[in-house]
C-alpha cells in the first residue's frame, strides 16, 4: 500500500495521506483500527477518520479548504457570547499570508510540477 503523508496540521489534527489508486479502499478500510502512532519511542493516541478521497492532492487541498471554513462557521455558531467570538475573529485577523517574491522580482508562473 505504501502510502505518504503529504501534509499534516497537529493544530486541526488533519492528515493528507497519498497512496496508489488501486489500493485506497484498503487504506480506508484499515484507518479507523489505528489506535496510537509512534515516534521516538513515544506513542501518541490517535483516531484517524477519512473525510475525502480525491484523485489529485490539488482536489484534496481544495476541500480541506471548504472544509477548515464549514468548520469555522460552526466555531461561531457556537459562541456563548460576543467575547468569544470577537476573540476568533482576532485570532484569525492576525494570521496572514505573504507572498514571497522571486529574487529577480518577478513571480513565476505555475507549470504544474513540484
Amino acid at each position: 500500500v505504501s502510502p505518504a503523508v503529504k501534509y499534516l496540521n497537529a493544530y486541526t489534527g488533519t492528515v493528507l495521506l497519498r497512496c496508489r489508486k488501486d489500493s485506497y479502499r484498503l487504506l480506508c478500510s484499515a484507518l479507523p483500527f489505528v489506535r496510537c502512532l509512534e515516534s521516538r519511542a513515544q506513542r501518541y493516541p490517535c483516531f484517524l477518520n477519512t473525510l475525502h478521497v480525491g484523485g489529485t492532492i490539488r482536489t484534496c487541498q481544495k476541500f480541506l479548504i471548504q472544509y477548515n471554513r464549514t468548520q469555522l462557521l460552526r466555531l461561531l455558531q457556537n459562541c456563548t457570547n460576543e467575547e468569544e467570538r470577537q476573540c476568533i475573529q482576532k485570532s484569525l485577523l492576525s494570521c496572514s499570508l505573504t507572498e514571497e517574491q522571486s529574487p529577480s522580482g518577478d513571480e513565476e508562473e505555475d507549470d504544474g510540477t513540484e
